[in-house]
């Protein structure tokens, strides 16, 4: 499913994505597609995950005289002005998604503006969790610490729930990775 289209990037892993708008696709993603930690495709192959959120919205504070206030009237008196208000998604760049399986390493290509966003399908992101031989991996761990803000331990978390849930073969290993990012975040709650 189509989300939205890149917009602007603040480093050569974190992209911002706008989220398309009711009217500009026919089917507007809902909510819960551009949630915190969705994987998403970009680009054809390259692979992100959301971990932050910004709502623009230049309208508020303005508080004068206007026409009107629903969108509807406004559309009817003043056609021509344009809505600025957008949801704005950022995206962490984790790696590629190859023919069989996924490449955990940072992209060497640059994601051009207006690249289109998408969903990354339950297969995929599974596919995405494999390395050459059919084995599970997660190489890109210390790039989302790193890269993935204050709540990194939280967006670790809930891969790790989706893989859980997804990967029912492999919920010992993903258990004892869980036990660790617990124990990380407990300590450093602590400091």
């Amino acid at each position: 499913m189509r989300i939205g289209k890149i917009v602007s990037s603040r480093s050569h892993l974190d992209y911002v994505c706008q989220i398309y708008h009711p009217g500009e696709i026919p089917e507007p993603p809902e909510p819960g597609a551009y949630a915190f930690g969705r994987f998403v495709r970009l680009a054809g192959d390259a692979i992100g995950i959301v971990f932050d959120s910004q709502l623009q919205n230049p309208d508020f504070g303005h508080f004068g005289p206007r026409l009107s206030n629903s969108p509807q009237e406004i559309r009817v008196f003043t056609p021509d002005l344009i809505d600025e208000q957008a949801t704005l998604v950022s995206v962490l760049l984790l790696g590629r998604l190859g023919a069989l399986h996924g490449v955990h390493e940072v992209p060497g290509e640059v994601i051009p503006v207006h690249s289109e966003v998408e969903t990354l399908p339950d297969e995929d992101f599974v596919r995405f969790h494999r390395d050459e031989t059919g084995r599970l991996q997660l190489r890109y761990l210390p790039l989302v610490q790193a890269n993935g803000g204050p709540a990194s331990l939280s967006l670790l978390l809930a891969v790790l729930d989706r893989l859980n849930s997804l990967c029912p073969e492999d919920r010992a290993r993903l258990g004892v990775l869980r036990n660790a990012l617990n124990w990380q975040r407990t300590i450093q709650a602590v400091k």
